[in-house]
This record gives C-alpha cells, sequence and structure tokens, in this order.
C-alpha cells in the first residue's frame, strides 16, 4: 500500500514539473465507483494503476488529477485488501520515506466520523521543492487520499484557502 501512495505522490510531482494550467471556476467532479465527490479546478485526468500492498498482495488504485496556474489536486483511492488492517501512521510514513520528504506537521481528523490525518510535507526534487498538504482517510475499508502539491515559494494564505476549499468539499457517500 505505501507504493500505491509514493506513486501518487511521484505523479503529482511530475505533474507539476511539466507545467499548469489556467484557472477559472471549480467543478464539482463526482466519482460513482470512488464512492466520493470534491471540487476541483477542472474536470480531472483519470488514471489507476497496478500496486503491490506491504504483504506483496496486488491491489489497483485509482486517481482523479486536476491542476489550476500554480498547484495540483490529487485525490487517489484503494480498497483495503480482505484480512488486512491499514495503518494511518504507516501509510504517512511510507509517504515520507519514499519521497525522502519532511513532516512539518501533522494533525488527526476525521471524516463523518472515521478517521484520518492531515499532513504538511516538504519535497524536494533536484530542481524543485514542493509542499504537498494531504489526508489520508480510512473509510469502510477504503483508503483515501487527498493531496494538494505546489512550489514550496507559493505557499501563502491563499494558498491555504485553496487547500481549505479542496479539502472541505471533499465528500463520500455510504455503500448501500
Amino acid at each position: 500500500m505505501k507504493k500505491s501512495l509514493v506513486a501518487c505522490l511521484l505523479l503529482a510531482i511530475a505533474t507539476l514539473a511539466n507545467g499548469f494550467q489556467n484557472s477559472g471556476e471549480w467543478v464539482k467532479y463526482t466519482s460513482a465507483e470512488g464512492r466520493y465527490s470534491a471540487l476541483l479546478p477542472q474536470q480531472p485526468k483519470l488514471s489507476s494503476q497496478e500496486s503491490a500492498s506491504a504483504i506483496g498482495a496486488k491491489l489497483t488504485q485509482y486517481m482523479a488529477q486536476a491542476t489550476d496556474s500554480d498547484s495540483m489536486y490529487l485525490v487517489g483511492y484503494f480498497d483495503i485488501l480482505p484480512n488486512t488492517v491499514y495503518s494511518l501512521d504507516k501509510g504517512r510514513d511510507g509517504i515520507i520515506n519514499a519521497v525522502k520528504g519532511t513532516l512539518l506537521s501533522e494533525e488527526a481528523v476525521s471524516l463523518g466520523g472515521h478517521p484520518g490525518r492531515e499532513l504538511k510535507i516538504t519535497v524536494k526534487t533536484q530542481d524543485y521543492e514542493f509542499l504537498m498538504r494531504g489526508r489520508l482517510y480510512e473509510i469502510d475499508g477504503r483508503v483515501y487520499l487527498l493531496q494538494h502539491l505546489f512550489p514550496k515559494s507559493a505557499d501563502s494564505s491563499a494558498m491555504t484557502d485553496k487547500t481549505a476549499r479542496f479539502f472541505d468539499s471533499f465528500k463520500v457517500t455510504q455503500n448501500k
């Protein structure tokens, strides 16, 4: 599971390094399969990838990614494999270790009574330094990862407001 979260972050870094699109009005994106909705600056690009869990079992991670003029937004999710337990702490540690990031802050959060973590991580590549504000949730056998990634030099109250808009818009629908 760590590999899939890391892949999400690396995909985000690659997207930022390749440029941004113009911003406009945000749109509500709803994923019936993912059982969630979120506001994004544009219709997202969808992708999926096979990954391996910490015990080597295959799992598929699904991602919706959108950019605006100065940042990237990503919602990723995967289902927890039967007879396994997901650890938010290990998920956090896996992200940080894989990208050789530095955890700046962490806070326990919840969504509809489900546990989560909010993270602020610095990520350095050879040419760039980024801030990643993220949230991890475990909800009904599924792990959700929200990421807002942007150049560290762009960190501001306006960027904090964009992160809050994205995070606050995220809603999960329950299984029927």
